[in-house]
C-alpha cells in the first residue's frame, strides 16, 4: 500500500465500461441538453416583421416630441429609457438624436418624421435622418422604397419628390444600386458625394457668458463660447453674407423677443475670421477639446434698463441654426 508504482498503474488503468445500455445514457443527456437550451433561450427573439410583444426599446435625447399612431402627444423625458410602440412617429424642431434599441442611433432633422415600425425596420415619412447601425438587418422605407443595410453609417433624405442617401462607411441596397462609403445616390444615380454625410448636424454647441450687471447707456460686453461636442472637426467658415452667422436673441424675462442684432466682425475683440465670407483666418476650424472664445461687444445704447434673457444663435448658409441657452442680463 502506497506504493508509487501501484498508484501509477491505477491511473493508468482504462476504465470499466458501464452496464447501462447505451440508449438510457444518450436520452439522459438529450433531455439534459434541451432543459439547459429551454432555461438559457431569450423570452422574445427579434424577426424582421413582427414588433417586440412588450413594445421596442426608444430613448429619445432632448428635443425629440413623440406622438401614438392615432396623433395623441406622449410625455418624452430626454434620456429616459422609454417603451415606445409600433406606430409611434417621432418629431423634432431641431436637429436631435434617439437610440432605437442597443442597435441603432438616429438623428433626426429639423422637420423630420420618423415612424417606429419594428426592431429592424422604420419608416423615414419627411424630412432628413442620419442612421447609424451596429451589424445586423435593418431596413428604412420610404415613399420611393426601401433603403437596406447591413452595418453601417448613412443618411436618408426624402426631402422632394426623390430620394437622397449618402453613405458614410460600409454598404446600403436602395433603388437597385449599391452605395459605398463616400458615395451618394441623388435622382437615380449613384455618384461622389459633395459634402460629407451627416455633415449637417454636425455643428458646434454655443455658451453665452454674461459679464455681469450693465449700464443701459454703456457697450454691452460678453463672451461667445464655441465647443465641439463631437470628435470630428467642425469648419467655422462663414457665408457670403456675414449676417445671416452669428446672432444675438435679447428676451425680456417672460421670453418675449426685445431685440434681435448680427453680431459681425465689428463687434468682436480679436480673431472673427470664419465671420468673412473668405473665412481664411485662424479659428475658421473647431476642434475637439478646444472651444473657440469671442469677446463680443455691443455698440450702446443696447436698450432700457430691466432684466433681459440673452441667446446666440450660429446659422452659417445652408445649415440648421444652433441656439444656446438663455444667459440673464441685467441692465440698470
Amino acid at each position: 500500500e502506497g506504493s508509487p508504482d501501484l498508484t501509477i498503474l491505477r491511473l493508468q488503468e482504462p476504465p470499466r465500461p458501464s452496464r447501462r445500455p447505451l440508449w438510457i445514457a444518450a436520452a439522459a443527456s438529450v433531455a439534459f441538453l434541451a432543459l439547459g437550451v429551454m432555461l438559457a433561450r431569450p423570452t422574445w427573439r427579434p424577426t424582421r416583421d413582427g414588433p417586440h410583444p412588450d413594445g421596442l426599446a426608444l430613448t429619445a435625447g432632448a428635443g425629440i416630441e413623440r406622438r401614438d399612431a392615432s396623433g395623441r402627444g406622449l410625455p418624452t423625458p430626454a434620456k429616459a429609457a422609454l417603451t415606445a410602440r409600433a406606430g409611434e412617429v417621432l418629431t423634432c424642431r431641431e436637429p436631435a438624436e434617439a437610440h432605437l434599441g442597443e442597435r441603432v442611433r438616429v438623428v433626426l432633422d429639423a422637420g423630420a418624421r420618423l415612424r417606429l415600425e419594428t426592431e429592424t425596420a422604420v419608416t423615414l415619412e419627411a424630412g432628413r435622418a442620419w442612421f447609424e447601425v451596429r451589424p445586423g438587418a435593418f431596413e428604412v422605407r420610404t415613399a420611393h422604397g426601401p433603403v437596406r443595410v447591413l452595418g453601417t453609417a448613412f443618411e436618408v433624405d426624402v426631402r422632394g419628390d426623390a430620394l437622397h442617401v449618402s453613405v458614410a462607411h460600409g454598404r446600403v441596397a436602395a433603388e437597385g444600386h449599391e452605395i459605398g462609403a463616400g458615395m451618394h445616390l441623388r435622382g437615380g444615380a449613384v455618384a461622389a458625394a459633395p459634402f460629407p454625410a451627416g455633415a449637417w448636424f454636425r455643428q458646434p454647441r454655443l455658451r453665452v457668458e454674461a459679464r455681469g450687471p450693465t449700464q443701459a447707456d454703456a457697450p454691452l460686453t460678453l463672451a461667445l463660447v464655441l465647443e465641439n461636442p463631437g470628435r470630428v472637426a467642425i469648419p467655422l467658415r462663414g457665408p457670403s453674407d456675414v449676417r445671416h452667422a452669428l446672432w444675438l436673441h435679447i428676451a425680456d424675462e417672460a421670453g418675449r423677443p426685445v431685440r434681435e442684432l448680427p453680431i459681425l466682425p465689428a463687434h468682436v475683440r480679436g480673431d472673427a475670421g470664419f465671420l468673412r465670407p473668405e473665412g481664411a483666418a485662424p479659428g475658421a476650424v473647431l476642434l475637439p477639446g478646444r472651444p473657440l472664445r469671442l469677446a463680443i461687444e455691443i455698440p450702446a445704447p443696447f436698450t432700457s434698463p430691466g432684466t433681459y434673457l440673452c441667446r446666440a444663435l450660429y446659422r452659417p448658409a445652408g445649415r440648421p441654426g444652433v441656439l444656446s441657452d438663455a444667459r440673464r442680463l441685467e441692465v440698470r
